[in-house]
């Protein structure tokens, strides 16, 4: 249960980086016009892509390569609409909200490693 507590908030992590480091969604929650400079597209887009590696990693070492894959693209769907609702309905929060979800896989991730 825990893994896909860490794979959800990872995922949704990611989507969140993702997200900001394109000028339609980065318009959204910074105001029409805006675009990310080039520094921070960049490092949102290896953020983003990152943690969706790092969930497909973690995904594979709890599950194997049977069900892993299988596992991984439910969750990264399932991520993938909580983003959608949340840059649709409260575009604002999408950072804050990233930041934590984060925060929380890595917490997580480390009582996983612990215990």
């Amino acid at each position: 249960m825990i893994a896909f507590v860490i794979c959800l908030a990872l995922a949704y992590s990611g989507w969140s980086a993702l997200s900001m480091g394109m000028d339609r969604h980065y318009a959204d929650v910074h105001g029409r016009g805006t675009e990310p400079p080039p520094k921070i597209r960049t490092r949102c887009r290896l953020a983003g892509t990152l943690a969706l590696v790092v969930t497909f990693a973690i995904c594979v070492v709890t599950d194997g390569w049977g069900i892993g894959p299988v596992y991984w693209m439910g969750t990264i769907t399932m991520a993938a609409l909580i983003s959608v609702v949340v840059l649709s309905y409260v575009p604002h929060w999408t950072i804050r909200s990233g930041r934590l979800a984060a925060l929380l896989s890595l917490a997580c991730g480390v009582a996983w490693l612990i215990g």
